[in-house]
């Protein structure tokens, strides 16, 4: 074939040639009387303008590109500023809610097919049939993990999950206040008071053991009354703790809902939600084939009992028949104020986390129940071991909270923040992170109290490592 000739030539080739040459950023880049131009359109007075909203003292001061730049040389001058990462070799002991999990390679290439991944929201009626029943089925599974009549599909995270069940309690019944543990961490209570700013709902707190990490059942047993909107239990808790009094919680709770927060991972070993009366429970799906990724995207897991489908956001995935009685798939609830009257809209949520919730699927699938089990039996045994590896070989240092850990271990330790911080850096380490600053009310008693947290992916190597460190600091 000459050249000019066949299927690619719409151009000659030397135009072709001449066209990749003179390709660069510069000849995108406006001209500065453009630029006024558009300035004096919007009213403004510079560019700096554009950002007026961002406080000063946040702001990025140099970002190291400068203007007229081919797309080769940023992404050149990118590369360099990425090998400036300065934590390769570290080991974490970070999590807190968040974890550094094993992902198989297998969730992400289903999710990277493209079957799967696109930006396209999942709630017009031309979805496919093939990512509805991966979505049916992650309901399914989500379901029987929990053990709750049904999940929707999906929220943003944990957080707003928990924001969005308060809301879903008060339009269940109605009511005012909202009780919640004492050592709540200060991001979920900050999501919960932006949730329900504008339902006039009243949070009260009741008290958690600082002995044994548990739920005080008598202060909780004596703020419980008929204007109860519903009580919010973590389990584990904001201490790492599993603890046994969420389920008695249900026997007091009187007519208010039982919401439930939980570490899908550790319902492997553990009593579900459901099966303590849990009327609405929720969680943070990141662990299930999720990777770590400056903060996100992640996963709100959403579960909640059958009589309350009509009050609950998101949207939920039914299977039906189609016209040939072949089996389909349909999205039968759709509670978006674009798809319903905006007064009866229970959900603004649109963006595509159904993808988060397809690599949750797939994770749980190819785990399975025994692969899941191994996953929690080898984080708890990991958190025990450094749990007394600490208190038993560094001098000074004590478990403050007498019950089980899962993931998570407060270890008190005879250094301050400041002097810990430098210890673990000097030795790459990543972890320790001071327990006032998760609670949201810091207390002075707790001043030497620090988290560090495991994994299935924690080996002895490395907890050997932190408690060198801590035993040479």
């Amino acid at each position: 074939m000459l050249p000019g000739e066949g299927v690619g030539s719409l151009v000659p080739n030397h135009a072709v040639k001449t066209k990749i040459f003179s390709f660069g950023l510069s000849q995108f880049v406006p001209r500065q009387d453009e630029v006024n131009s558009m300035i004096d359109f919007l009213g403004l007075h510079s560019l700096d303008d554009l950002f007026s909203e961002i406080p000063s003292s946040v702001r990025k001061k140099n970002t190291m590109i400068h203007g007229k730049n081919s797309e080769y040389a940023v992404i050149r001058d990118a590369e360099n500023t990425a090998s400036l990462n300065a934590f390769d070799g570290y080991t974490s002991f970070l999590g807190s809610g968040y974890y550094d999990r094993i992902v198989p390679t297998s969730v992400d290439s289903i999710i990277s097919r493209s079957e799967f991944i696109t930006s396209y929201t999942p709630y017009q009626p031309e979805v496919s049939q093939g990512l509805l029943q991966a979505l049916f089925e992650y309901q399914s599974v989500m379901s029987d993990l929990t053990g709750m009549d049904v999940t929707n599909s999906s929220m943003y995270d944990g957080h707003t999950a928990l924001g969005e069940a308060v809301r879903m309690a008060h339009g269940v019944n109605g009511k005012q206040r909202v009780l919640v543990p004492s050592n709540i961490s200060s991001t979920k209570l900050s999501v919960i008071g932006n949730y329900a700013a504008g339902i006039n709902v009243r949070i009260e707190k009741y008290k958690v053991s600082n002995d044994t990490g548990y739920i005080d059942m008598d202060h909780l047993g004596s703020l419980m009354g008929d204007d109860v909107s519903a009580i919010v239990t973590e389990n584990p808790n904001s201490y790492g703790i599993l603890d046994p009094n969420v389920s008695r919680v249900h026997e007091i709770k009187k007519n208010a809902l039982l919401i439930s927060y939980f570490d899908p991972v550790s319902l492997a070993l553990v009593r579900p939600p459901g099966d303590y009366g849990a009327d609405i429970a929720v969680g943070e799906g990141q662990q299930l084939g999720i990777h770590l990724s400056y903060g996100g995207p992640y996963l709100g897991i959403f579960s909640f009992k059958r009589e309350h489908m009509r009050k609950a956001p998101g949207r939920l995935i039914g299977e039906t028949t189609d016209t040939n009685g072949k089996r389909a798939f349909v999205m039968t609830l759709q509670t978006r104020e674009q798809h319903i009257r905006r007064e009866r809209a229970t959900s603004n949520i649109c963006t595509n986390q159904a993808l988060m919730a397809i690599a949750a699927l797939s994770y749980l699938a190819i785990l399975g129940p025994n692969g899941l089990k191994g996953v929690a039996t080898s984080t708890m045994e990991n958190s025990r071991k450094l749990r007394s590896d600490v208190v038993s070989l560094v001098k000074g240092s004590k478990a403050p909270f007498s019950g089980t850990n899962f993931s998570d271990v407060v270890l008190r330790l005879k250094m301050n923040e400041e002097d810990l911080a430098a210890t673990l850096r000097k030795n790459k380490i990543l972890g320790g992170i001071p327990l006032n600053r998760i609670l949201s009310e810091p207390d002075q008693n707790r001043a030497h109290d620090f988290v560090f947290s495991v994994t299935e992916k924690t080996d002895q190597s490395q907890i050997e490592r932190l408690v060198s460190a801590l035993e040479v600091a």
